[in-house]
């Protein structure tokens, strides 16, 4: 990926997270006007906080700059290379 398309992509993620960052602070704001219990207030902004980091991961992984896109396949162990089970004694 080019320099100034990668600038380009961070800016697009950043600015998106400063979107989804104020809107979860309107949400706050809005629950607490409206009266809203204090537990109900924490499991609705918990579910925002997860669906927000959520949406930057899958625009980082799209963007194809997150370190889990790149990350390589794990390891896949021959069966001849398992130990074998060792019994202990009881």
């Amino acid at each position: 990926m080019s320099g100034s398309r990668a600038k380009l992509c961070a800016m697009a993620v950043e600015s998106t997270a400063i979107a989804l960052t104020e809107r979860i602070d309107a949400l706050a704001a809005a629950l607490r006007a409206a009266g809203v219990s204090q537990a109900r207030s924490s499991s609705l902004l918990a579910s925002a906080a997860s669906a927000t980091m959520h949406a930057l991961t899958l625009d980082a992984l799209l963007d194809g700059r997150s370190p889990l896109a790149a990350a390589p396949e794990p390891a896949v162990v021959a069966p001849e290379t398992v130990p074998a089970r060792i019994q202990l004694a009881a």
